[in-house]
């Protein structure tokens, strides 16, 4: 294993600054040097433990500010991986979605215009996945997403009839608003959710939203989400521009007890 810094080891016992923002410096230094490039894995905290002594703790501290600097990614049971800030695109994770992706891991700029916001009838796969009857209505939300100032993603979501008041009166309406941050503000958190990820060709009136041609492909993404509860309570559809945004599908396997 080649270590983390070759000539820089030793945490300096005697500095005011904290042990896991020196490891942290250590290690990122090894990334900006190339040490560790994008999809290595990091030493693991029991070796980060034993090379530097330093309390697993401090060690923990250590991962989750790389993480926060988006210089890594830990993963469950397999380890930290160094990643591509500006390559890793939206990640389909459970509980964030594009706004909180591509802001707040990938430090980019996100810009919403919201096209309609009100209630109406949900179409036929959207009241099956809210398990609602089709003449009731939701609160549909149509938006175009910009990815620093580049048109990335159409979307629509239906939404609990609920929330109506709450979101026309929320951040979601404003340019750099956070649809899943109302949402948790307001007791809604994602507890599970379903996506499918498939290539089509745009649409027209999609194209014409995206300022594509019609029929250039796009991935279509259907996503349902449920609370703690299992109660469905947002469905959403987005058409996504490839050449702007990549989208990255995490699996992890589940590991049953015999």
């Amino acid at each position: 294993m080649d270590q983390v810094a070759h000539n820089s080891s030793e945490i300096d016992r005697t500095s005011p600054e904290p042990y896991y923002l020196q490891l942290s410096k250590l290690i990122e230094d090894a990334i900006d040097r190339g040490t560790y490039r994008p999809g290595d894995k990091i030493p693991g905290e029991s070796e980060l433990c034993r090379i530097y002594d330093l309390a697993r703790s401090t060690v923990r501290e250590t991962l989750r500010v790389l993480e926060d600097r988006n210089r890594i990614r830990v993963v469950a049971r397999r380890g930290a991986f160094v990643i591509d800030p500006k390559g890793s695109g939206w990640v389909l994770q459970v509980a964030d979605g594009f706004f909180e992706g591509e802001v707040h891991n990938n430090q980019r700029n996100v810009e919403t215009r919201v096209l309609e916001a009100k209630l109406a009838t949900p179409s036929g796969a959207a009241a099956r996945a809210l398990n609602r009857s089709p003449e009731t209505n939701c609160l549909l939300l149509r938006r175009i997403r910009r990815l620093d100032g580049n048109l990335a993603l159409y979307s629509i979501n239906y939404l609990l009839p609920e929330f109506h008041d709450t979101i026309l009166k929320s951040e979601v309406m404003e340019p750099h608003g956070s649809l899943n941050r109302v949402l948790k503000a307001n007791g809604y958190r994602t507890f599970g959710a379903r996506r499918t990820v498939e290539s089509i060709g745009a649409p027209g009136h999609v194209a014409k939203l995206l300022e594509i041609s019609e029929g250039t492909p796009v991935l279509l993404i259907t996503s349902v989400s449920w609370d703690q509860d299992q109660k469905p309570f947002d469905f959403y559809t987005s058409w996504v521009r490839t050449d702007i945004v990549k989208v990255t599908v995490e699996a992890s396997a589940s590991i049953g007890v015999s």
